[in-house]
Formats: C-alpha cells, sequence, structure tokens
C-alpha cells in the first residue's frame, strides 16, 4: 500500500517474461496475461506505457498494463476449456440481420463442411454457433477467422 492508501500499482513488481497469453481471466473475465520471450520485452512494453501520455489500447478500450506476480502462465483445463467442433463468434458492431446466414456460411464452409449455424443476441451482441464435422475444423476456422472482419452483406 502507498502512504496515500491507495493500493501501489504492480509496476515496481519483479517483471516476468512473456511467450504465452491467458485472456478473459479474473471475476469479471476482462483481464489477460501476456508472457513474453524475454524479460527485457516486458520491461520495455510496461515502461513504454507508464511513461506514456497515450494509454495503451486494444480494439479502442483503454487497457492498464502491469507486472503480475505470476512468472509463467499455467493452463488448467477444465472440461469447458477442451476444444469441440462447435465455434462460439462475437460479431462487433453488428446488430441481427446485418450480417445473412448465407454470408456466415460463405466464410466459415472455406475452412470445411458447416453443419449448423445458430445465430442469437446475447448482452455481449450478435453471435452464432458454428457447428464443424471435427474439432481440427473449427480451431483451425476459429484460429484463422479471430479479430477478423466478416462482410455485412453477400453483395458486399
Amino acid at each position: 500500500m502507498s502512504t496515500s492508501g491507495q493500493p501501489q500499482f504492480r509496476y515496481t513488481q519483479t517483471p516476468s517474461k512473456v511467450v504465452n497469453t491467458k485472456c478473459s481471466v479474473g471475476a469479471n473475465k476482462n483481464q489477460a496475461f501476456v508472457e513474453f520471450a524475454e524479460l527485457s520485452q516486458a520491461i520495455s512494453l510496461v515502461s513504454y506505457y507508464v511513461s506514456s501520455s497515450e494509454p495503451a489500447q486494444v480494439r479502442g478500450k483503454t487497457v492498464y498494463v502491469q507486472y503480475s506476480n505470476r512468472h509463467e502462465i499455467v493452463r488448467n483445463r477444465s472440461s469447458g476449456d477442451v476444444p469441440g467442433n462447435v465455434l462460439l463468434v462475437s460479431l462487433e458492431g453488428v446488430e441481427p440481420g446485418d450480417v445473412s446466414i448465407d454470408v456466415i456460411h460463405l466464410v466459415f464452409s472455406a475452412f470445411g463442411f458447416v453443419h449448423k449455424i445458430a445465430t442469437f443476441e446475447k448482452a455481449a451482441g450478435f453471435q452464432a454457433l458454428i457447428q464443424f464435422s471435427d474439432v481440427e475444423t473449427a480451431s483451425q476456422a476459429g484460429n484463422q477467422l479471430d479479430g477478423r472482419s466478416v462482410p455485412r452483406h453477400a453483395d458486399a
């Protein structure tokens, strides 16, 4: 704790290296860990943003960069983490009807046979479940399309 009673940021913690990431952690699923290959890379990243007048941003959202107490990311797989042949896809900034099932099918069938597509709206936005024949195809599609744009209309 600092003398003002506020918790001290972890900028003073011993830095950790980064070669791995783990996202959507914490109580609100709004934290991420990044593990660099070299300790100097972690030091450079944190040092840059500590002294920068511009905050770090991910997808237009301000993020706070600090050292972790962890020295490496350990992945504890629960049954919910086991890959499956169904992808949950979140389409950001899209309203229902902006992207047709035909467009979603066209984009995802480039990776393999799509058995089913279900679309729905949740608090997180417009989402789709896409079922492939196997885990490998679903993983490949997810890895290749993560963070990519999807055309809004079939004629786009």
